[in-house]
This record gives C-alpha cells, structure tokens and sequence, in this order.
C-alpha cells in the first residue's frame, strides 16, 4: 500500500547535537517511534536556497543550478523534475507553508512556488508557532498529496547569535514545540501517512554563526522519519539530504526521475517497494 500523504518539516539550521543537548522532547520522541539518523550529510554549498533546491527537486546543485545563498529561478544544467511537479502528474497536490518574506519578495517566492509545482504556497508569519498553526488547520482535514513546512528559526538565530547560543536553543526549542503540535493531529499509526523531519545543513563549524564550509557541524544533518510503514531504528550511515525526496517518491509508489541523485531510504521501512503505483 503507498503512502497518500506526506508532512515533511524542514527545520532550518538544526544541527543533530542540539536534539540531545537542548531536550528537544518533540524531536526525541519522533526518533524513538520511528526511523532516524544524527549522521545524515547535506549538499555543497551548504546553504539554505540550495539546500532547498536539491530537497525540491531531488537533483544535485551542479545540475539544479542554485549554488548560491539567494532564491531565485536558476537556469538548470540538465532536466529536472521537482517533486510537486512528478506528484502532480499523478493527480497528488502539494502545498508549501512558509514565513512571510518581505513585500518586494512576495512576487518571486510566488513565481519559485509556481515553478516547482506547488499547488499553494501559504506565507505565515514569523517562524514555526505560527507556520505549523496554519498548516495544521489543513492537516485536521481529509487530504492527501504532499505538505511542506520550512521553519527559520534556529538558523535565523543562528546567524545572529551563533550555533548552540542561547537564542539558538530557545528557537529550537520553539520549532520542538511546533513540532510536537503536528505530531498531535497527524496518525503516525496509519499506513498511508508519514512525516519527515530535518534539516537543510547545521552550522557553527568552521564559523560561529555561519554554515557554508566543509566542516561537519555544517554539513551534517539529522533527519527522522514516522508513520505507520516506517520501521522503528537506525537509518544506515552515508543517508543523505538528497536521499530524501527519492524516498517520498518510493513511499508513494511514484517511479524516480533520473535526475534524481538520490536513492530511497527503504529499510526504513517494514514493506518492500510499493506494488501500486499512485494515479
């Protein structure tokens, strides 16, 4: 049986250190019901638009073309099939909750949304509390497809105070907080739901309030997995951030574009591939 409906929750700037070092209780309790890994690896450059652009897409940046820390609509060095768009094809919506970005943005974040296939795209206030209380308005309601929430605190607080600050923790602990709300509404015992939650890269390696290095603290992220197929444990080290939309595509019995770089998480999971490919 494919999963029909997929939360994933992109907590910006969460290194995999402050789940432990902070109590991230939501977090914890996500990891222990479910599937996760501490020692998953984000793409190069580690910043968040390009970071976003390969989870989007699924293609490495040096194909998706944004290797940069601003969002724009890069020219692609090779097709890509964004993961709203492959959805979309068969018959599965997608929606994206995100902060409100300044008026002079708004045209161009619309036009992104647009282009990757997004069938809404919801600018709601100022990090997760008030992300998440918008988009569980939707998740309380039969639906199916994808949902996408990017929250920008602790990589907002990050850059201002540095990583692991204790601005930096009270935001974690504010997305935990939203987290746990989600975890409220949503089934995690029911075969066709599942939620994934991670970040898009860490920071405070090689700079105190920055991310774009080699170093691990910056390319290192954690990524947790629940719902009602998803096998209790530890995901195999070498996961990756690109590993990830390849598995929302698996889960759902969807085929994976060649473009994409990444390769299904499947022993995350109690069943074998999907036999039913989603219509």
């Amino acid at each position: 049986m494919p999963v029909r409906r997929v939360v994933l929750i992109v907590m910006d700037g969460l290194r995999p250190d402050a789940i432990p070092r902070f109590d991230l209780r939501a977090c914890r309790r996500l990891a222990r019901r479910g599937a996760s890994t501490s020692l998953a690896r984000t793409v190069e450059p580690s910043l968040t638009a390009t970071c976003m652009a390969s989870l989007l897409t699924g293609a490495a940046p040096e194909r998706h073309g944004l290797q940069g820390g601003r969002f724009y609509l890069p020219r692609p060095r090779g097709e890509t099939h964004p993961l709203p768009r492959v959805l979309a094809a068969h018959s599965l919506p997608s929606s994206a909750y995100i902060a409100r970005v300044p008026m002079l943005m708004v045209g161009i974040a619309h036009r992104i949304g647009s282009h990757l296939g997004f069938t809404r795209t919801r600018f709601e206030g100022h990090g997760a509390a008030d992300i998440s209380r918008a988009a569980i308005r939707e998740l309380a309601q039969p639906w199916r497809g994808l949902m996408v929430m990017h929250w920008p605190d602790a990589d907002r607080a990050g850059h201002a105070a540095g990583w692991m600050s204790d601005p930096y923790a009270r935001a974690a602990e504010t997305m935990d907080a939203a987290l746990g709300q989600v975890m409220d509404v949503l089934d995690l015992d029911d075969p066709e739901t599942l939620l994934v939650v991670m970040a898009d890269h860490g920071g405070g390696g090689a700079v105190p309030d920055h991310h774009d290095s080699a170093h691990p603290l910056d390319r290192t992220i954690p990524i947790l997995m629940a719902g009602g197929q998803v096998r209790p444990g530890e995901i195999p080290q070498g996961a990756s951030l690109l590993d990830v939309p390849a598995t929302i595509l698996w889960a759902m019995g969807i085929p994976r574009p060649s473009s994409y770089a990444g390769t299904p998480l499947t022993t995350a999971f109690r069943t074998p591939t999907p036999l039913v490919v989603a219509a």
